[in-house]
């Protein structure tokens, strides 16, 4: 039988340019700056040489949050990160108040970066670090409004770099560890309750992890790329810190480390030339710089994404002429200042750390109850495993860490909490529509459930693009095509469709028309300029399959059929396998990337069934032969597929036989009458009479 490798082409349109090292890239990057270059000394200060622990552990406690981010992207490819999942998971209430944590968290962090960043410029200009600050958060925020940002090719420059100058480090320093001036000696210099405290103190230098997320949408093949990139990064993240804060403590003497918001530095200039000590403050100054200008324009998209929500006011929610959202980058640049001016740099570790952990414990908790919400949209391609001990255990983790960090932390996490549940209470509650996956849950208790949530998760999927084994040219060269008149309602098409596909699936004609009914929140949105419309349905079958309802004049799809009375061209009707519910969504996506372009036009107006396959797949040519013993094709009559030796390029997808559309297994036996169907390279289809020559010789 013919194999054929990735599925053939994939969806125009999709813009899924970034692989594994830009995955990796982006998470490495957001994490080393702070925690590495300023942190291990306010660490060490607290916990004496067990802090090198501490950010292993830490590491460590990370890894729950970085398995359930992984899950959460690849079933949500969308921009917006942890907001984006967590008002999907419980609504605006807890959306309200995780969108201000995970913005404040931000805010936080990037304060705490430019706190060490003006540490580090200190080292050649003699300006008090708070102002300094101040008017670093100014020009960064200057620079955010008018739009400039790193290309993906200076990022990885960049992170390169740091690596790069970080090996040097480590190489020279790691040796003289037990020989320097510092000391490891009572290593739990304050018990086993002062290491748990910098646990949490350090935890700031994961912040980052969850930034990928936010470019979810972007990267190719995210089941793979997203959690092997993400696990990568933190294993190398929490390998530079360990190491890096070892030979800090190991080469500084503590009175000098303890003091220090130049940790790092100080070391290097003991194991160093001075060359490459100057090296490591120009790679800390380019981590701070390249950490502090995507921070602000991360931490922006929140108040952006809550306006849109409903869950702030209008005006967060408009870009200025350079595409920005210039009001939300100036509140991010206020709070920064807000923070620096009011906290040292312990405290605002503290804090920050503890809004990481609060983001973080909430995005595990999301997988709970998207998994326990049984919406067959939530199909992410990549799972967590250990469920659910490995969630529980990092929500347990974090809230224990966020206790850990003292009245500060805790006061002001606690005050952000009751702020955002009043700020719902008193304005989003009556403006934002949003419902979220835990009225799923609810449903199954008997209680609330929100049907628009499966459209727009199944909408989401639409960025997942098909993997090799999804065989979404195989499932158009398949598909059965019926046209309908003008005229025709949505009841009459989805009729005409049942009973295509009633023979397929083996169940009767009102039950698969009642089954796209009760399923018309899974629709893929249309196209306001290419209206189409793929309506889903799950059946125990152990393949897909799909019927084109092609409507040059119109249908108009009712709400009652999960629409808003858009009127669509073409309507896809795809009954998936139960079993592979994310393959059916893959698969459903696909066709809404090629559907919104000007292929839904031909779609709607192809003369022949072959065109308007060929509409969707523009990679390849289809023909369609028929099997019949006065025909040149009767050579092919009672050969079973398997047998036939077809040229390279040419793939035998589909027989057509008695109603039925076959798949070309390799044990099919080829009938008189049959109908085959061939995928080939463009313009290169045999003629009728020349087809056995391509399949059989």
């Amino acid at each position: 039988m013919n194999e054929r490798g990735a599925g053939g082409p994939l969806g125009a349109g999709l813009s899924r340019s970034l692989g594994l090292r830009h995955v990796f890239v982006l998470s490495t990057g957001a994490m080393l700056s702070s925690g590495l270059f300023l942190l291990p000394g306010l660490a060490a200060a607290d916990a004496g040489p067990s802090a090198v622990l501490a950010y292993a552990l830490a590491g460590v406690v990370a890894v729950p949050a970085m398995l359930s981010v992984a899950e959460l992207s690849t079933a949500m490819p969308r921009a917006g990160g942890a907001y984006y999942f967590l008002v999907r998971a419980y609504g605006p209430a807890v959306g309200t108040v995780s969108g201000m944590a995970t913005w404040l968290s931000l805010v936080l962090k990037d304060a705490f970066a430019l706190v060490g960043m003006s540490a580090y410029l200190n080292l050649v200009l003699d300006v008090p670090a708070k102002p300094l600050a101040i008017v670093l958060i100014a020009g960064f925020t200057i620079v955010n409004i008018v739009g400039t940002r790193a290309s993906a090719l200076v990022q990885m420059l960049l992170v390169g770099f740091v690596l790069a100058v970080m090996g040097w480090f480590l190489g020279a320093g790691l040796p003289q560890v037990g020989s320097g001036d510092g000391s490891l000696d009572t290593f739990f210099a304050d018990g086993a309750g002062g290491l748990v405290s910098v646990i949490g103190l350090v935890f700031v230098s994961y912040g980052g992890l969850t930034k990928v997320a936010s470019a979810a949408e972007e990267i190719n093949d995210p089941s793979r790329n997203i959690p092997l990139g993400m696990a990568l990064a933190l294993l190398v993240s929490t390998a530079l810190y360990t190491l890096g804060v070892l030979v800090a403590v190991a080469v500084v003497p503590p009175a000098r480390l303890h003091d220090d918001l130049a940790p790092i530095y100080t070391a290097a200039e003991d194991v160093l030339p001075t060359a490459g000590a100057v090296l490591v403050a120009a790679a800390a100054l380019a981590a701070f710089s390249s950490a502090t200008n995507a921070g602000i324009l991360a931490a922006s998209r929140y108040p952006l994404a809550m306006s849109r929500d409903r869950l702030l006011g209008e005006r967060l929610g408009r870009l200025n002429r350079f595409n920005i959202p210039a009001w939300g980058v100036v509140v991010t640049g206020a709070g920064m200042a807000a923070v620096v001016l009011a906290l040292d740099a312990a405290a605002i570790a503290k804090v920050a750390s503890a809004f990481v952990l609060l983001t973080l414990a909430l995005v595990n908790s999301a997988v709970l109850v998207l998994r326990a919400s049984g919406i067959a949209s939530y199909a992410p391609g990549f799972t967590a495993p250990l469920f659910p001990y490995l969630q529980l255990a990092g929500i347990a983790i974090d809230l224990y860490l966020i206790v850990q960090l003292g009245p500060v932390a805790l006061l002001l996490t606690g005050a952000s909490v009751v702020v955002g549940v009043l700020w719902y209470v008193f304005y989003g509650r009556t403006r934002s529509m949003h419902g979220g996956a835990i009225y799923h849950v609810f449903e199954r208790w008997g209680r609330l459930v929100d049907r628009g949530l499966d459209r727009e998760l199944s909408g989401a999927v639409q960025s997942h693009g098909v993997r090799a084994g999804d065989e979404y040219p195989g499932l158009i060269a398949r598909a059965a095509v019926v046209s309908i008149p003008e005229g025709t309602d949505i009841n009459e098409a989805a009729v005409r469709a049942s009973e295509v596909l009633s023979t397929q699936t083996e169940v009767d004609v009102a039950t698969v028309t009642d089954r796209f009914l009760e399923s018309g929140s899974l629709w893929i949105q249309p196209s306001e300029q290419h209206p189409t419309a793929t309506p889903l349905a799950f059946f125990d079958t152990d393949d897909d399959y799909l019927v084109i309802v092609r409507a040059a004049g119109g249908i108009c799809i009712p709400a009652a059929w999960g629409g808003r009375d858009e009127q669509v061209k073409a309507l896809f009707f795809l009954a998936g396998c139960s079993a592979e519910p994310g393959r059916v969504l893959r698969l459903a996506g696909e066709l809404a990337a090629y559907l919104h372009s000007d292929r839904a036009e031909a779609v709607a107006e192809a003369a022949f069934e072959a065109e308007v396959k060929e509409a969707l797949l523009p990679d390849l040519s289809i023909g369609q032969y028929p099997l019949m013993p006065e025909l040149s094709t009767s050579a092919l009559i009672g050969r079973r597929v398997g047998a036939l030796t077809i040229d390279a390029g040419f793939f035998l997808e589909a027989v057509s036989r008695e109603g039925r559309v076959l798949r070309a297994e390799a044990d099919l036996v080829l009938e008189a009458d049959d109908q085959i169907t061939v995928l080939g390279p463009p313009n290169s289809l045999p003629v009728l009479d020349d087809v056995v020559g391509v399949l059989a010789d």
